[in-house]
């Protein structure tokens, strides 16, 4: 299994996490010494912070990308579908 760098998660990106044997989900608010500040998804978990080598597992968020230009030709259009 590759070890993660702390450099890979970034805020806004959604992390597992085993602490103390409990196994949770938490988004990425932040970075602290050592570690990441986390928001965390599931309900009664108190854990605000979490250390890198807690993270099992890691998803990036990327967004939407963003709307500069015409949109692409490929797309399928609804417009004949709607009442106008």
């Amino acid at each position: 299994m590759r070890r993660m760098a702390s450099g890979d998660i970034v805020p806004g990106d959604i992390v597992r996490v085993a602490v103390r044997g409990r196994v949770f989900h938490a988004l990425v608010k932040g970075t602290v010494l050592r570690g990441f500040r986390v928001e965390p998804i599931e309900r009664g978990v108190a854990d605000r912070t979490v250390k890198l080598k807690d993270v099992v597992d890691h998803w990036s968020h990327r967004g939407r990308p963003e709307e500069n230009g015409p949109p692409d030709k490929a797309q399928a259009s609804f417009d004949h579908l709607l009442d106008r």
